[in-house]
């Protein structure tokens, strides 16, 4: 399925957009102009209506039409008037005279009030009409007449209706012109507009081509190069390109960590394996007794076992950097009892150098819930590391503790040496600066590996700096109430 296209999305939304805002003022422009049209002839038939009412009058009993007499000197009137009484009563009926003897559509509102609306004129045309009911006006000297001959007329006895027309058929063609001006004029702009949009899209999204290119053309040895930025990148994608910059200095930097563990890795491994080699080949260089060979073998063995265990180290970091669920088997522990079996191994070497151990009091009933072998890794690393660190003649503090919902275990040794951010300690074959005793023989894995341990059991591991000197590693996992 092809991607869809940011430039052709928005000359598509941009293009409807303009052409739905043209329709709409098209619309507008047209109806406003129809509105103003019709108005203004509903004005002047109205207009005209009114002075054709005032000049019905009753004279000597008779209904005259005043506008008859002007017949002559009105050639508007003659040739373009349109309009038509009848009387009610008789049914006779009196044209303009440019209806000849054509007839209009008979029409008139209640009580009163005028009625328009659109006809047909009789030559096919559409016109809009007034029809209303008229009274003939009595001059007050007919009504003064009336009185003395005992005859007064209502005017209301005599109702006449009378149609007034206005030909819209020029009004038609001039409104079928501006549909057509407005249809064209807005094609016209659409395709401007279309082409204008398209334009300034291009324009705007050269600077995401430009990253897009930079991206593409970034090559592995500059993944922690910074990008150029363009200087017209929308703000929008400012913030996207620097994420991405740091997570191409991410992906370096673990590219260069994953290096730098392969080369250190190999380098610890061939130390004991020429000390291996070394020694079986002193060994078989001469004929010698079966204590020589045992005193060699033993050597071979210790080298083996500190072979063994760098391994598994190893091979433990990669084990548990992609531990799951299923690789953890989770139950409920003693903290005390681990500490006391993971202490067994290291108390001759604390000993030999005067340091000294010290477990602080604690509940014997405290229980956390992990697994038996992170658990001991970590406490193994933790131990191991304080005693590699502790200068001789020092002091190991190990105190077990409840916080809240956690049960926590403390190490804690002398650093009054220690310069780097304590949290740095947990990076990838990270060493200390100034090394202490048999700090050389630590690749910088061992805190890594018990920090993702930590990590896998829902657990935690931090470390802290004291105002004393002292550096404090704080175990702690889930506590368990049995």
């Amino acid at each position: 399925m092809k991607s869809p296209s940011i430039r052709r999305a928005l000359l598509i939304r941009g293009g409807s957009g303009l052409g739905t805002l043209l329709c709409l003022l098209s619309a507008a422009i047209y109806l406003l102009v129809h509105h103003s049209l019709y108005r203004e002839m509903d004005q002047s038939i109205t207009q005209t209506a009114a002075l054709l009412a005032n000049q019905v009058e009753l004279e000597n009993g008779n209904v005259t039409f005043e506008w008859q007499e002007g017949l002559g000197s009105n050639d508007t009137l003659i040739l373009e008037g349109l309009f038509q009484f009848w009387d009610d009563r008789t049914g006779r009926t009196t044209r303009s005279p440019a209806l000849q003897s054509h007839n209009l559509p008979k029409f008139r509102g209640t009580n009163g009030s005028p009625l328009v609306k659109t006809i047909t004129l009789p030559n096919g045309d559409h016109a809009r009409a007034l029809g209303l009911e008229v009274h003939p006006f009595i001059l007050p000297e007919e009504l003064e007449r009336m009185r003395n001959v005992g005859n007064v007329i209502d005017p209301k006895t005599l109702p006449h209706t009378l149609v007034v027309a206005g030909n819209i058929e020029p009004m038609q063609r001039t409104l079928a012109q501006l549909r057509y001006m407005l249809l064209s004029g807005a094609l016209l702009t659409l395709a401007l507009g279309f082409t204008l949009v398209d334009h300034v899209i291009r324009i705007s999204l050269r600077p995401i081509d430009e990253l897009t290119r930079q991206m593409h053309e970034r090559a592995e040895h500059q993944l922690d190069s910074a990008l150029t930025l363009p200087g017209e990148l929308p703000q929008e994608l400012t913030g996207l390109a620097k994420n991405f910059d740091s997570l191409l200095a991410r992906v370096a930097t673990t590219r260069q960590r994953e290096r730098d563990f392969i080369q250190h890795a190999a380098h610890e491994l061939r130390t004991p394996i020429a000390g291996l080699r070394a020694t079986a080949e002193l060994a078989l260089s001469q004929a010698r007794d079966a204590a020589s060979y045992a005193g060699y073998l033993t050597t071979c063995r210790k080298t083996a076992e500190e072979l063994g265990e760098l391994v598994k180290r190893l091979s433990a970091l990669a084990r548990v950097g992609r531990s799951s669920d299923a690789l953890v088997n989770m139950e409920i522990l003693s903290p005390l009892q681990m500490i006391e079996g993971c202490l067994i191994p290291f108390r001759a070497i604390t000993e030999n150098r005067g340091i000294t151990i010290v477990t602080e009091p604690s509940d014997p009933g405290l229980r956390f819930t992990g697994d038996r072998t992170l658990s001991r890794i970590i406490l193994n690393n933790l131990l191991d590391n304080a005693a590699c660190y502790t200068p001789d003649n020092g002091e190991i503090r190990i105190r077990c503790e409840r916080a809240g919902n956690r049960v926590q275990v403390t190490v804690s040794n002398p650093a009054e040496d220690l310069t780097e951010d304590p949290g740095r300690l947990f990076e990838p074959l990270f060493r200390r600066e100034t090394p202490a005793h048999d700090a050389g023989a630590h690749l910088g894995i061992g805190l890594t590996l018990s920090l993702d341990a930590a990590n896998s059991m829902g657990g935690a591991l931090k470390a802290r700096k004291t105002n004393d000197g002292w550096i404090e590693f704080v175990f702690s996992l889930p506590a368990s109430g049995n």
